[in-house]
């Protein structure tokens, strides 16, 4: 017996014509439709067949639709639910799908045609342009539904993505400025409003930052229009890699280090490695050389996927190997090295010309096993790990199933295995858990940005940026030089995966390539050198590596130099986070600090759970310098959005502190005149006239 059901289809955003397929057969089938007659085209509704009853929800309750829905369900009868755009976006399906369970009825979700996207072709543009704008953040002004805390349009301004509002029209002029103040756009940044999308009565009005509210009045707009905001709606001119033709990917790869020509045999163990070999045989199948042939044990074997040949099926997949490497040129194990090692033969039943790889089933490495002649096995793990989206290992494997500790993103520069024809027997022999290290490892360089801006980017490590293979970071770090990070493969990692992200860099350059390790501010100060330096020191497969610091402009340097010279006479430096050192640690370093002649910045001063060290620090210092002590505090320093309060350590204000703000407590030498913070250098008692007049910096 079939379950009561409402399907709740999305509408799309007017047209009639956009509607999806699924949707309007649900509408010809149904035996009730209710509709959001304000929002969703009638005409839609000239679908339904006769009998079907059609009910408006315009000025019908949660409660009333609910009911309606749940009657014609229970009775037997085919219920759609339609919406507009795409049930997803401010649709209220959630409390629709909560009531319909309570009543034993299921609900099945046909998505739609969104109104973004139907207001992006009005406007002829696209959200996404290279070099612009990457991502997209679809939101809303708060009204009567307040938003979210954190959610907040200046809050999306500043990542520079292209901005979509949906029912913000009717408070136009007040977001506006809200983009310009507080979320730092430029008053020229281009902006647009699509009212109804793809309707007949469509119409688009676009401007700037500046004069789009004024448009809009002027239009007549009140409601049912997209608020469009960023670079993207007038990009310059800028092609995408994907077709470029310099540019490879797993169906079109040109790379000298990749290609590969040659017959090609993949065997599966497991439906997961099966469905892999799938799609590496129909990525790797070119003209002039026979279709890729897949051997597996899985029962299903022998049923094909329309895209390629139907695998063979084999009852031992060690047999169909040794079988079958006289008959190819390279052979791809779906497994990890543990797994595959164990179905090669004997080294003498191994012919010269095998290259070997195995790819693990969730394609995330590929490690070449034997390299076969002229590097064909690296060549070829390489291929496949750009198939997949994984990592390639083109130096010696460790055997473990977790092999991310000798592994380098694709397509990362490896060292070269042997150019003899002939398998590779270091590859084999580093499976054994003695192996020693390769000799042959990469560089890693660690290396600051400073606040992110790119003014402050050294010339030494912009040109490190330029030659590295890989670029590992925080992934708040990595948005900060997206547009430099082409074509090159990333590792990123968010809050507290900074040990695996150390490990991975690590295992890459070990692997042969060249990695940036990328770090805010200086990478010695409270970032990633001290960690990465302290992994090679512990773990023997690191040892060799060369890591090298290429030095950054701390955050103490850059918020110095907005508020003045206010460090000129050397200063302390301590963080306030005790995530990693005790509470305790900190507190005996604030008060030996606090006792010092020397002005003090504080890093890390606050989260938004972590705050009671701060309190405890002001203390600390209020009690060993004063109330009136000259103090700052520097938010976002370096960045365009930067923010700056100076004044009295008893006025700090404490509750606006952040872990983006830089706290800088001053010293007995500590001056402030014409808005600047600086500290007098002794000069004036050992060298200046004393008979000149008085001045702040001297105390007369």
């Amino acid at each position: 017996m079939n379950m009561p059901c409402v399907e709740i289809v999305g509408a799309g955003p007017g047209a009639e014509d956009l509607i999806t397929l699924r949707g309007l057969r649900a509408l010809q089938e149904a035996d009730l439709v209710v509709y959001a007659g304000s929002l969703v085209n009638p005409a839609l509704l000239r679908h339904c067949r006769p009998g079907c009853r059609c009910r408006d929800s315009a000025s019908m309750t949660l409660a009333e639709q609910v009911a309606v829905m749940s009657e014609a369900a229970l009775a037997g009868q085919r219920v759609v639910r339609l919406h507009t755009g795409d049930p997803a976006l401010y649709g209220a399906v959630d409390e629709q799908i909560r009531e319909l369970a309570g009543k034993g009825i299921t609900v099945r979700i046909t998505p739609g045609v969104s109104s973004v996207f139907g207001a992006a072709a009005a406007l002829g543009c696209e959200l996404t342009s290279p070099g612009t704008a990457q991502s997209v953040v679809l939101t809303r002004t708060p009204g009567r539904t307040p938003m979210p805390g954190g959610e907040s349009a200046a809050a999306f301004a500043r990542t520079g993505a292209t901005l979509v509002f949906f029912l913000s029209t009717g408070r136009l002029a007040a977001l506006l400025k809200d983009l310009q103040e507080a979320g730092g756009l430029a008053p020229e940044t281009p902006a647009a409003a699509v009212y109804r999308a793809t309707w007949p009565d469509e119409q688009v009005v676009r401007g700037t930052l500046a004069d789009l509210a004024r448009k809009v009045e002027e239009a007549g707009f009140r409601r049912q229009a997209l608020i469009l905001v960023g670079r993207a709606l007038a990009a310059p001119a800028a092609a995408s890699r994907l077709y470029d033709g310099d540019f490879s990917h797993g169906y079109r790869n040109s790379l000298p280090d990749e290609t590969f020509h040659g017959s090609c045999a993949l065997y599966a163990t497991s439906p997961a490695g099966l469905a892999q070999a799938r799609t590496l045989a129909a990525a790797l199948a070119q003209e002039g050389t026979p279709p890729p042939v897949i051997f597996s044990t899985c029962p299903d074997a022998a049923a094909g996927d329309g895209h390629t040949p139907a695998p063979v099926r084999v009852a031992d997949a060690a047999a169909a190997l040794a079988g079958a490497l006289p008959r190819f040129d390279a052979h791809i194990i779906l497994g990890t090295p543990r797994q595959a090692l164990p179905l090669l033969p004997s080294p003498s039943g191994i012919p010269a010309t095998a290259a070997v790889i195995c790819c693990a089933g969730s394609g995330r490495h590929a490690v070449c096993l034997l390299d076969g002649p002229h590097q064909a096995g690296d060549r070829l793990a390489r291929r496949v790990a750009r198939i997949t989206g994984g990592l390639a290992v083109t130096g010696p494997a460790n055997g473990d199933e977790d092999p991310v500790a000798s592994t380098a993103p694709a397509p990362a520069t490896a060292s070269p295995a042997a150019s003899a024809p002939g398998p590779s027997p270091t590859l084999l022999d580093a499976a054994h858990p003695n192996a020693a290290p390769s000799a042959q490892c990469g560089e890693l360089l660690v290396l600051g940005l400073g606040s992110g801006d790119p003014g402050q980017l050294t010339p030494e490590a912009d040109a490190a940026l330029r030659r590295c293979d890989v670029v590992a970071g925080y992934s708040k770090y990595l948005d900060l030089i997206r547009p430099r990070l082409r074509g090159k493969d990333c590792i990123e990692t968010g809050m507290k995966g900074e040990v695996e992200r150390c490990r991975r860099a690590l295992a890459a350059a070990a692997a042969g390539a060249t990695v940036c390790m990328v770090c805010s501010g200086d990478p010695g100060i409270l970032a990633m050198a001290g960690l990465l330096f302290e992994l090679r020191a512990r773990e023997t497969a690191f040892r060799a590596l060369p890591i090298r610091v290429l030095p950054g402009i701390t955050a103490a340097s850059t918020a110095a130099a907005a508020l003045g010279a206010p460090l000129q006479n050397g200063f302390c430096l301590v963080s306030l986070s005790d995530l990693l050192v005790p509470a305790d640690e900190v507190r005996q370093n604030l008060h030996a600090v606090a006792g010092s002649a020397l002005p003090v910045t504080l890093y890390n001063p606050a989260g938004r759970k972590r705050r009671q060290l701060l309190g405890e620090a002001l203390a600390i210092f209020r009690e060993a310098r004063g109330d009136d002590i000259l103090c700052a505090c520097v938010r976002h320093a370096g960045r365009a959005q930067e923010e700056r309060w100076t004044g009295r350590l008893a006025d700090l204000p404490a509750d606006d502190v952040d872990m983006s703000t830089l706290v800088l407590i001053g010293s007995r030498r500590t001056v402030m005149d014409q808005g600047a913070l600086f500290e007098a250098r002794g000069y004036a008692e050992k060298y200046l006239d004393r008979d000149a007049p008085a001045s702040p910096a001297d105390g007369r």
